[in-house]
């Protein structure tokens, strides 16, 4: 498996976002380190699931002061993202995981969500102040 790389077509024009989704590549090296090991993979994905459902509630919070009009669907999305992370924690928990399928999983979210939804809210509002 090879690790996940930061490159600028990731960037969605919003630093505090960007920096975001710097750390959550971070936490997805970690797990597939720990994949590669043969490790109890739990413990790094708990911590890169944790660090998801903050980050969603951020770029939320963000999109919501900015008055993003694409907030609404933009939260089901994270919503139906959530769920699919709960069902890959749970094939880990009952040792029924395909780290193939796992990986292939956040490859599609990081490409897919970042560069053609993410993407979204940074062209409407590009360079902006923290979120409240």
């Amino acid at each position: 498996m090879s690790h996940f790389e930061w490159k600028d077509d990731l960037s969605v024009g919003v630093n505090e976002m960007d920096i975001q989704h710097k750390q959550l590549i971070g936490y997805i090296n970690e797990l597939v380190d720990q994949i590669e090991a043969g490790n109890d993979i739990l413990p790094a994905f708990d911590k890169m699931s944790g660090f998801v459902v903050k980050h969603f509630d951020e770029e939320e919070q963000l999109m919501e002061a900015n008055q993003f009009e694409g907030l609404g669907p933009h939260k089901i999305i994270h919503q139906q993202l959530l769920k699919r992370v709960g069902e890959f924690r749970e094939l880990i928990v009952n040792n029924e995981l395909d780290n193939d399928k796992l990986i292939a999983f956040l490859r599609m979210w990081l490409t897919s969500h970042i560069k053609g939804i993410d993407t979204k809210y940074g062209q409407s509002f590009g360079s902006l102040p923290k979120a409240a």
